[in-house]
């Protein structure tokens, strides 16, 4: 069947891009942001200029699960994110910070939805495979193909267009958030990739 294929394609992509995701994070941390900030001094700068309710910023255990809650209005970062001051902990932070611009809020809502999805889509395939139900399990498979593709939209939604990327990067540079600025525009869409590393397991941020 195409879904059994599509699902196999798709567990294949997910572990080539958690390989290269672990690769481009050593890499990143090795690079020094000298800019002389942390990634919690990034993501208040950066939300101080888009929002007017600010988000409390807090640090929370559990590797690449950095991300924003729009119900609570919390940004949780990574203790290497919160207090790191290289490349990497830049970049997290300033694409986390993004998501909390209320021209973007609803990526952080469509997010948790499709966190719910894929849990929704593990349910199903565990309840098909007790009740020998191929209908089931393909309906899950189904759902978590699904939710990956929605990833890589929400991924295009963040950075809209090369107009707003390159406003962003203004403003890296206007408030000082990173230096060299090459290291982002480097490897910032790299980076990103995480949402599509994590999202089997993203739905641990909202029970914790």
């Amino acid at each position: 069947m195409i879904i059994d294929i599509l699902f196999i394609i798709v567990l294949i992509l997910l572990v080539l891009i958690n390989i290269l995701i672990r690769t481009v994070a050593e890499t990143t941390k090795e690079l020094k942001n000298k800019a002389n900030l942390s990634g919690f001094e990034i993501a208040r700068k950066l939300t101080s200029a888009y929002c007017e309710d600010e988000p409390h910023i807090i640090k929370k255990n559990g590797k690449y699960l950095d991300h924003y809650n729009k119900e609570r209005n919390v940004i949780k970062l990574s203790p290497d994110v919160f207090d790191g001051e290289n490349a990497y902990a830049g970049i997290i932070a300033i694409n986390t910070a993004l998501e909390a611009d209320p021209n973007r809020k609803n990526i952080s809502l469509a997010r948790k939805i499709n966190a719910f999805l894929v849990l929704i889509s593990y349910v199903l395939i565990i309840l098909g495979s007790i009740t020998h139900n191929t209908l089931i399990i393909r309906l899950g498979t189904l759902i978590f193909i699904l939710a990956f593709i929605i990833e890589f939209i929400l991924l295009a939604s963040l950075f809209k267009s090369k107009e707003e990327l390159d406003k962003l990067y203004e403003q890296i540079e206007k408030e000082y958030l990173m230096k060299p600025i090459e290291n982002y525009k480097k490897y910032c869409l790299l980076i990103s990739l995480i949402k599509v590393a994590t999202m089997p397991y993203s739905f641990i941020n909202y029970f914790r």
